[in-house]
């Protein structure tokens, strides 16, 4: 009979219960409910979301029949997200149904890039002897520009960021590309699995990419992440120094404390787990221990923002600011009040996303205007204080 993999799977109960609860399936310390209602347990959730995913794409395609391209792109923005949403939380996690629903992320989001008015390549980036899948969101008319080289949270895929109808990085001028790194999205179904070092590669790799490229200034190339992407997007930044800035928030800057795998909700792990190929706990618990800032964040010579919450479960803030410390490089560092992981959107930014605060200092950053021996930490209160002032 088959048994548990991980000591803590028993606690799917657990999980079940906060996701009736709060309406999440993770993150429970937060107010909205985000989960269907009709979901009452963790293995309904894809069900319920790839109905809503259905709907939007319905309702997306519809509309552009009509010619109604204004509804048409946030329909198919949202068909997007859902369909990325259903696969993500698809049981069992690594099956032929789970890819079937990504397909379906990545042909919403197809449709979506053919109808915006700046261009949206669906590209390969060269990755060893294989290639990684990417996105880039280009400034239109070929025109010399800075870039940044985005790396998305956990087992978040190129398709999650950037918004093509709010694209932060794009709207100050610069191209983005938006990598599935190993573990990640189409890299992972094709048996790319993670390791501590290889997003670093992969860092390079982009950075190559973009540096070839006639339209992009290769000295104003800096790259940014999201949540385990803020981690990967520090490490980037440490081991290859031609990233000219760095900046990342949903904080994930591990030190001394990996949280996220022992203390948060199982499905951490037991995503994480799949994404590295590993079925041995103990064994992914000693690989585990190479994901951290320690002996890295003193390397980063460029420019560096840290966005972290006050609060945040998964990255204690002691943790952080020992990242923070360790840094010898211009640096700044965001702590905003009361905030969680998800610090998206924050009541202390108006709920304006907080990548767009992010985007205007990497512009600021790329620009040279970030001086030599910056050195700031400021608290962001929930009235917003803090952020603008010295």
């Amino acid at each position: 009979m088959k048994r548990n993999i991980r000591d803590r799977d028993g606690q799917q109960w657990i999980n079940d219960y906060m996701l009736k609860a709060t309406g999440r399936a993770v993150h429970y310390e937060l107010d909205s409910r985000l989960m269907p209602p009709q979901a009452k347990s963790m293995r309904m959730v894809s069900k319920y979301v790839l109905k809503e995913a259905e709907h939007a794409e319905y309702l997306a395609r519809k509309a552009e029949e009509h010619g109604d391209l204004i509804n048409a792109r946030p329909l198919y923005l949202l068909a997007t997200q859902k369909y990325r949403e259903a696969q993500h939380y698809f049981i069992p996690i690594m099956s032929e149904r789970r890819w079937e629903i990504y397909e379906k992320t990545k042909e919403c989001s197809k449709r979506l890039y053919a109808l915006m008015d700046y261009p949206i390549e669906v590209i390969e980036v060269p990755f060893g002897d294989t290639t990684l899948p990417a996105v880039l969101h280009l400034q239109p008319g070929g025109v010399k520009a800075p870039a940044v080289v985005f790396i998305p949270g956990m087992d978040m895929t190129k398709e999650s960021y950037p918004n093509p109808l709010d694209s932060e990085y794009h709207q100050r001028g610069m191209h983005v590309l938006t990598i599935d790194g190993p573990g990640q999205g189409e890299s992972w179904r094709r048996g790319l699995y993670v390791t501590p070092e290889n997003h670093i590669e992969a860092a390079k790799a982009a950075f190559d990419f973009m540096a070839a490229r006639d339209d992009v200034d290769e000295n104003r190339i800096g790259v940014s992440g999201r949540s385990f992407g803020s981690l990967w997007s520090m490490l980037a930044a440490a081991n290859e120094p031609r990233f000219a800035a760095v900046a990342s928030a949903v904080a994930n800057y591990q030190w001394d404390y990996l949280k996220i795998f022992d203390e948060a909700p199982i499905r951490f792990k037991q995503v994480f787990m799949a994404m590295a190929g590993m079925e041995d706990e103990d064994a992914f618990d000693a690989m585990a221990e190479g994901f951290t800032l320690k002996g890295h964040a003193e390397k980063i010579k460029c420019p560096a923002l840290m966005c972290v919450g006050e609060f945040d479960p998964l990255n204690p803030l002691e943790d952080a600011e020992q990242a923070f410390e360790a840094l010898n490089c211009p640096k700044e560092m965001w702590i905003i009040e009361d905030e969680f992981h998800s610090t998206h959107t924050t009541k202390a930014l108006c709920g304006r996303p907080t990548f767009h605060y992010l985007a205007e200092w990497m512009a600021r950053a790329l620009d040279g205007k970030i001086p030599t021996g910056h050195n700031r930490k400021t608290f962001i209160t929930k009235e917003g204080r803090g952020l603008y002032e010295d």
